[in-house]
């Protein structure tokens, strides 16, 4: 299952899932899409956390657009509606989520505790542009949380901490209906968070954010197919084998992976409502250079070696000749094209991008 990797996996076991979180060339033409975009609004009185949308900023706040399959749009729509708004002020990012559910269930109450082995709601949020860290918040119908921080990502040879907390979290769920009774039919379940900024750090680095500055985020729900045995909810099997889950995001990464955060959508922080934000002005820049290193991937798999070109990349005239044209790269090889570092430099918007084949990634203003 390429979505996540449990934290009690081996790190052998890790390590040869290397080459399937790989893209071929026809996965990369589904990571194509432009990520979601959302502009939350500051507030100057914080929100009480409680399920509930009470406050009037939560009134005024805009819905996202419906959860869609991970892998993007040319897959079969969720068959529940799903949708989040975000706010935020001095201290806090506060996060409310409706999940549309006729049975609501679930039956993990201990933290940290697999959680997506019960329907539940994810946060991922990368507050970094310069790291590879990132955090990842799961909670379920019981307001059960399991958090961690990734180095980096699972992929590309992180290793989930598990024994970081998001301390000061403030989450709350609420359900339209009866959890955990299989006798009736409910109409949805909430999730209320706030996250605070101090918490979210890079060793001695807070992550506070400015005005109009954008970060990483992403939001996924997985859904089971369930049965009921002896009035108890239980995932579904086929012979012995559980029926794999459906991966609902908000913006879609185009293959079964959430941890890719290269793909997430952006959260820009404002301070009076804006309706339809652009994207960072980096985004077609950064998004080129992880379509060379995915490319760069699939060649070095055919070719026991890396590209020294662009142009020998497959799928070149397709994903990376036009959005190439204005930019100016380099590749820096050893001798044996083992390795690679790429530089990717923008001219109109005077940024460089450097990534090198195991996804050491950095972006440089001048």
């Amino acid at each position: 299952m390429m979505k996540h990797l449990l934290p009690a996996l081996s790190s052998a076991f890790i390590c040869s899932l290397s080459s399937l979180s790989a893209q071929t060339p026809d996965q990369v033409q589904y990571m194509q899409s432009a990520p979601k975009v959302y502009a939350a609004t500051k507030i100057n009185s914080p929100i009480h956390i409680d399920g509930k949308p009470d406050e009037a900023a939560w009134q005024q706040a805009a819905w996202s657009n419906a959860f869609v399959d991970i892998e993007g749009e040319h897959k079969k729509a969720p068959a529940y509606q799903s949708k989040i708004k975000m706010l935020w002020d001095e201290e806090h990012l506060y996060i409310y989520a409706q999940l549309e559910e006729p049975h609501v269930w679930g039956d993990i109450s201990k933290h940290d505790a697999i959680i997506y082995h019960n329907n539940d709601f994810e946060v991922f949020v990368k507050p970094f542009d310069d790291q590879a860290l990132y955090y990842e918040i799961e909670v379920n119908a019981l307001n059960t949380i399991m958090d961690l921080m990734m180095p980096k990502a699972y992929r590309l040879g992180g290793d989930a901490m598990m024994h970081w907390d998001v301390k000061g979290l403030q989450s709350a769920v609420h359900v339209e209906g009866t959890i955990n009774d299989a006798t009736d039919s409910d109409k949805y379940w909430t999730v209320e968070m706030a996250i605070p900024f101090r918490s979210l750090t890079s060793y001695a680095r807070k992550a506070m954010p400015a005005t109009n500055s954008y970060w990483r985020i992403n939001f996924s729900r997985v859904q089971w197919q369930h049965e009921v045995q002896d009035q108890t909810y239980q995932r579904k099997k086929e012979g012995n084998r559980f029926i794999p889950e459906d991966n609902w995001v908000w913006s879609p990464i185009g293959v079964v992976n959430m941890h890719h955060p290269e793909r997430w959508g952006f959260i820009k922080f404002v301070e009076a409502e804006e309706r339809n934000p652009a994207l960072p002005a980096t985004f077609a820049l950064e998004k080129a250079a992880w379509n060379i290193f995915y490319l760069q991937q699939a060649y070095q798999r055919q070719n026991k070696q890396f590209a020294d070109k662009i142009s020998l990349l497959p799928s070149y005239s397709k994903i990376l000749q036009a959005e190439n044209s204005k930019l100016q790269h380099s590749f820096l090889l050893n001798k044996a094209k083992s390795f690679y570092k790429l530089t990717l430099t923008d001219p109109a918007t005077q940024t460089t991008v450097t990534l090198d084949s195991h996804g050491n990634y950095h972006i440089h203003h001048e």
